[in-house]
């Protein structure tokens, strides 16, 4: 039994069993958020090899299916009542554009799949936030590809849109959630970080087309490993508050600490509508 419980999602491959794996041997239990029971299981035992003295869970969910996510914060607020870090760590690249509900599915997936997580998650968050270990932290994954996000792009159905600006959006979208959830728990025991991984050599990405796939192909013997990725995530989730900085809540972190961001799309009102505009999925 681990001294705080940490619930990553995507954590069956790459960043997000690399995070969880270094988690476990900080005595964190996890909880475990996967697309298939397969993964889910093989996860679960790859990650309590790490610390068998923690406890290991895992969950079924698609974050482009929102039945399957409402039904998964379900079972997971129902067994775990008190939830310290919750890590938004799923991420999609899309290989081609496909729509839900006349949305690109990577950002509905990405952003919209843990918008509703999270929200459902806010009681077990906030109830732990309360405690001896509190503030819950939720960390969500961006990326620097956030330089090239548009919010006018965001909930449009644009046929033309290259895989790469669909990527872009995402993590914007992923960035402008983490600084407006801040604001939205602030008091509440809950603080709210996105973080930058640099470029991590996983198959994430391998079977794009287009410029973002030869990028994936070409970087990849530059790219860091998915542990040396995982250390920002880890950190926040981990280190004491002080060491974060009371002041960084909602901000935006990358080698494990706190950098500026440059996109015109980056500001309370931007972040706030965003909010506003995906709360109905709910």
């Amino acid at each position: 039994m681990g001294t705080k419980t940490a619930l990553i999602t995507g954590a069956n491959s790459g960043l997000g069993l690399a995070t969880a794996k270094a988690l476990a041997q900080r005595s964190f239990d996890l909880v475990l958020l996967c697309r298939s029971d397969q993964k889910g299981r093989e996860a679960q035992a790859d990650v309590q090899k790490a610390n068998p003295a923690v406890t290991v869970d895992y969950f079924i969910a698609d974050l482009a299916d929102l039945d399957s996510v409402r039904e998964a914060a379900g079972q997971i607020t129902a067994k775990y009542p008190q939830l310290d870090v919750l890590i938004n760590n799923a991420g999609y690249t899309p290989a081609r554009l496909e729509f839900v509900d006349g949305i690109e599915k990577s950002f509905y997936a990405s952003h919209i799949g843990h918008f509703v997580l999270t929200n459902h998650l806010l009681g077990s968050l906030k109830a732990a936030g309360a405690g001896a270990n509190g503030p819950a932290r939720v960390i969500s994954l961006s990326s620097a590809a956030y330089l090239g996000g548009r919010a006018a792009r965001f909930f449009r159905k644009i046929d033309d849109l290259s895989p790469t600006f669909a990527y872009c959006d995402d993590k914007l979208a992923n960035l402008l959630f983490a600084r407006e959830l801040a604001r939205q728990t602030a008091g509440q025991g809950v603080v709210s970080y996105s973080v930058h991984p640099g470029a991590v050599r996983t198959r994430f990405g391998a079977d794009t087309p287009g410029f973002l796939g030869k990028v994936f192909s070409l970087a990849g013997p530059l790219m860091r490993t998915p542990e040396k990725g995982a250390q920002t995530s880890v950190f926040l989730a981990s280190a004491p508050m002080k060491s974060i900085g009371e002041r960084n809540n909602g901000g935006y972190f990358a080698d494990s600490a706190p950098k500026n961001t440059h996109n015109r799309d980056i500001n309370d009102e931007k972040a706030a509508w965003l909010w506003e505009k995906t709360m109905p999925f709910v």
